[in-house]
């Protein structure tokens, strides 16, 4: 009699606490979309070894939480961002904005499911969309373009702001005061016509300069490409995304794997730029294997694989900023920005030491001082990208019906009860899926989760 009691009052704390939380989502506001796929995502991607390199999911996701807030802490703000919010840099730069922030930010918006914030940073955007519709790449922190080439953009900024405006639709639906859908139609349309060296289908770095003459492996996404493709019904972003490999198959050094910061179509040294594995091509291998873990692209592997090894065979607390492609080391400084790329690339491979040293070496590593900006933008999405965080949201499907499969047999019974009771009573998730196990998604697990997966299992 007890024990029907206990079980009928923890029933009626779960139904009341349920009806609150439909009561306040019916006070938010008209403007706040349904998100339907919400983070954590804690996934798995459709290809690859690895998709968390993380021991202990749970305590990863609030690492994620943290950093974000940290994040937006330093780098978001309404300073010179002329009524809406902007990304601004360090005080290296006078803490300026660049478009590649701005994607960058819009990019995390939406995985870390913040609307507001992503709305004002696109209407940010939108203040300075030069005569060719895209983003002109340098502003001051007063809000003014910075020099005469100012006003020119930039591709990797470009395809990041609409992959987002992608995954926005995707995420939130394009019924509100953004019409996501077409903003990014438009906005990808755009991308073809002046950023793509028409003929060839070479990327090219900016709208007004480059191509088969000068482009940048760094700014290839050719994950990006494909949904590109689907998503406008315009295939020939599949020949962009096949020419990028066919550009850095000839630049890349055959040993080391390493890509140059900047080359010809013909893999050979663009005049006046420079031809070192530095800031800019370390992330030729995030954007990279990114392909491979959502697309399977035998050739991201390849190349993401063989700059692994020569990483590897360095060691990760050894690895420096800067070195030419055949390997020799030019810079000494152990930085955010080389580390994170090197832990984004080892979900191509199958070293599962190697790719939790490289993990936790990403942890451990966080740029200060000055220089803070592009290190840490980078290792926040690398970070994202190792826990299985960072899903292909235009594919994405979140797997709901999976809570309560405590024990990942893909089925919901009184095997996952009694995992998540022993759990409970011993403290020790180790062994369960803590995503699944926590019922109620409040980011710990106790008794109000046995309780609602006792509810569904009755039910």
């Amino acid at each position: 009699m007890i024990r029907k009691f206990k079980y009928k009052r923890i029933k009626t704390l779960v139904i009341a606490s349920l009806f609150s939380l439909n009561i306040f989502s019916a006070c938010l506001p008209a403007s706040a979309a349904a998100d339907n796929m919400s983070f954590p995502y804690d996934s798995k991607y459709p290809y690859g070894t690895f998709s968390s390199l993380a021991d202990n999911q749970s305590t990863a996701d609030q690492l994620l939480l943290t950093e974000w807030e940290q994040w937006k802490s330093e780098r978001i703000t309404t300073s010179g961002a002329k009524g809406y919010k902007r990304v601004q840099r360090d005080a290296s730069t006078s803490f300026d904005t660049v478009s590649e922030g701005l994607g960058y930010g819009m990019i995390l918006a939406v995985y870390f499911g913040e609307q507001s914030l992503f709305d004002d940073l696109y209407r940010y955007v939108k203040l300075f969309l030069n005569s060719n519709g895209l983003m002109s790449w340098h502003i001051d922190s007063s809000g003014n373009i910075v020099g005469t080439d100012g006003i020119g953009a930039a591709t990797d900024a470009d395809e990041d702001i609409a992959i987002a405006l992608v995954f926005a639709h995707k995420k939130w639906g394009s019924n509100g005061s953004i019409q996501y859908e077409s903003e990014a139609k438009n906005y990808i349309s755009k991308i073809f016509t002046k950023m793509v060296e028409q003929g060839t289908y070479v990327l090219k770095p900016g709208d007004t300069f480059g191509g088969s003459n000068c482009t940048n492996p760094s700014y290839f996404a050719p994950a990006w490409y494909r949904i590109f493709a689907d998503f406008t019904g315009n295939a020939a972003w599949n020949n962009v995304a096949d020419k990028c490999y066919e550009i850095v198959d000839r630049a890349k050094n055959s040993n080391t794997g390493l890509v140059p910061d900047w080359c010809t179509a013909n893999g050979t040294q663009a005049s006046g730029r420079g031809f070192d594995f530095k800031y800019d091509a370390i992330r030729y291998q995030w954007r990279t294997a990114i392909d491979y873990s959502w697309y399977g692209t035998q050739k991201a592997k390849t190349n993401c694989d063989q700059i692994s090894n020569f990483f590897k065979n360095i060691g990760v607390s050894n690895i420096k900023d800067g070195y030419t492609i055949s390997g020799s080391q030019i810079s000494s400084n152990h930085t955010a920005t080389f580390v994170s790329c090197c832990a984004a690339s080892a979900l191509t491979g199958e070293d599962a030491s190697y790719a939790r040293n490289i993990y936790n070496e990403c942890i451990r590593v966080k740029d200060s001082g000055n220089y803070t900006y592009y290190g840490n933008s980078l290792r926040l999405m690398a970070l994202l990208y190792t826990t299985g965080n960072f899903p292909n949201l235009y594919k994405y499907t979140p797997q709901q019906e999976l809570k309560g499969d405590v024990n990942n047999d893909n089925t919901v019974d009184a095997l996952d009860f009694a995992e998540l009771k022993k759990a409970v009573l011993t403290q020790v998730f180790s062994n369960i899926n803590v995503s699944n196990a926590d019922m109620n998604s409040d980011g710990s697990i106790d008794a109000i989760d046995i309780a609602l997966l006792k509810l569904k299992l009755l039910n």
